[in-house]
């Protein structure tokens, strides 16, 4: 028994003297590097997925249509947790998971309970939520199970694991950025290494100049028009890891139209025999005119075929309801519908060409939820919020430049974020401003997070947005006076 008892203290001092001898660690986000997850619900919308939770976005999000769930996360290499950061969703704070448990697994099938916490409440949208871990053991793999109280829908945005590495595997892990990804023309970009545990690296540059590197933070020249895949090699000690991005660099051409991508159109009218027959004596080739309208709303939002979210599949439907329309799903997939009842209720109030026209404005309208770009952080959708009243207004404004809406509604009062009309004729008068305005306001969406009309206006305008929405009223009270 004495032998026993000693041996035990041996291996205790050793332990301890090891770890007085070992380089403290640096806390890295476990989350960060090429982490795999998944989720044992199939039922996410697109766009939507388990993926979202890691991808170092807090606007987008992973929802399901349960009220728990159970998450799988698998860092690149085992590694000992001692914390973990939830945020919240965008919307519907009922959704958000009140109570959940986070174990760890050297092997997948024996689990070790690691946190728990219950009647957990998000007091706002995107809220970053901290918990700490105390453990001494290293895990390969982390699963989450979430749970909502009186909710059938779970949703939230990230999930983000701190901790250290193995402090034995010296395997490095590549990753990389840029202080640019996308411009018109030609450029140089500035690669930022942000490797782990690398020593030597490796960079191929298609369509750069250099081609290769072996600098760790290379400067790179781009001169001619394109989508260019970057490769990053970290090695050390014999080890390698290697990241490639595709598409990483874009090259912007102006125009290019003529390359423009149609989406892959499902067309049905669902109420042949009733009211969906005045649709199709309307529009008898309606693909060809779904078609012209995508073109159009990209031309009117972009200065470049290359600067389109590419919208692969559109599902497009006439059906007998009272909504007038509404798009659904986001890019690469989205759907719309056209109430043909709405349609059967304006015959004989208008014309066929007005019928017509209101088809065609409503789709340009629809179309462009399709192709706009969102914005992050600025709310939800409702009216007030800057999120509502920029993707209302760039739509509406889409179909006023396109010539299916009046200058006749324009009139004074309302606000900036109304959205609709309110909003479009505002952008078009900031257009006076700035005939690049509407662009710019699109793409501000990408280049200023979290997203406002302040930041918005004072970027594009240098100017104040209740200051631009006070002038503006001015001018339509002086309009309607002459």
């Amino acid at each position: 028994m004495k032998l026993l008892k000693y041996t035990g203290h041996i291996l205790v001092c050793t332990a301890l003297l090891m770890s007085c001898s070992s380089k403290p660690q640096k806390e890295v986000k476990l989350t960060k590097y090429k982490c795999s997850i998944e989720s044992n619900s199939e039922d996410s919308p697109v766009g939507e997925e388990a993926t979202k939770l890691v991808d170092g976005d807090i606007y987008s999000k992973f929802l399901t249509f349960n009220h728990s769930v159970t998450i799988t996360i698998h860092p690149i290499k085992r590694s000992q947790l001692t914390g973990y950061t939830l945020v919240s969703g965008n919307d519907e704070p009922k959704r958000d998971p009140q109570s959940w448990k986070l174990e760890g697994s050297q092997d997948g099938n024996t689990w070790t309970l690691l946190d728990s916490q219950n009647n957990i409440v998000f007091e706002g949208r995107n809220q970053t939520r901290e918990f700490d871990v105390l453990t001494d053991a290293e895990f390969e793999t982390y699963r989450l199970t979430l749970s909502t109280e009186d909710h059938e829908i779970l949703q939230l945005s990230e999930i983000e694991l701190k901790g250290y590495w193995d402090a034995k595997d010296e395997r490095p892990i590549a990753q990389f950025e840029a202080n640019k990804v996308a411009f018109f023309d030609e450029g140089l970009v500035q690669f930022k290494n942000s490797s782990e545990q690398g020593e030597d690296y490796l960079w191929h540059f298609e369509g750069g100049t250099p081609s290769t590197s072996t600098e760790k933070n290379p400067i790179v020249e781009y001169t001619s028009f394109g989508r260019y895949p970057v490769k990053l090699i970290a090695s050390n000690n014999g080890y390698s890891d290697t990241i490639s991005i595709e598409d990483y660099i874009t090259v912007k051409r102006i125009g290019g139209w003529e390359y423009f991508q149609y989406p892959r159109i499902n067309f049905v009218n669902k109420t042949l025999g009733g009211n969906g027959d005045l649709y199709t004596e309307l529009v008898p080739k309606p693909i060809e005119l779904i078609n012209q309208v995508c073109l159009d709303v990209c031309r009117i939002l972009y200065r470049s075929v290359d600067e389109v979210d590419v919208l692969r599949i559109l599902d497009y439907s006439i059906e007998d309801i009272e909504t007038i329309s509404a798009k659904g799903g986001n890019a690469p997939h989205i759907n719309i519908f056209f109430s043909s009842s709405y349609l059967q209720q304006k015959k004989g109030i208008l014309s066929d060409e007005e019928l017509v026209a209101e088809i065609v404005g409503v789709l340009y309208h629809e179309l462009a939820h399709g192709y706009q770009y969102s914005p992050k952080g600025a709310g939800g959708y409702q009216k007030g919020a800057d999120y509502f009243g920029v993707i209302e207004g760039i739509a509406d404004y889409v179909r006023l430049n396109a010539g299916y809406s009046s200058y006749d509604y324009r009139k004074p009062g309302g606000h900036w974020n109304d959205g609709y009309k309110t909003t479009a004729f505002f952008i078009d008068w900031l257009c006076t401003k700035d005939k690049d305005f509407a662009y710019q306001l699109n793409l501000s969406a990408k280049t200023i997070v979290p997203w406002s009309w302040e930041a918005a206006c004072q970027d594009i305008l240098s100017a104040s947005v209740e200051d631009l929405w006070n002038e503006y009223q001015t001018y339509l009270i002086n309009e309607s006076t002459n």
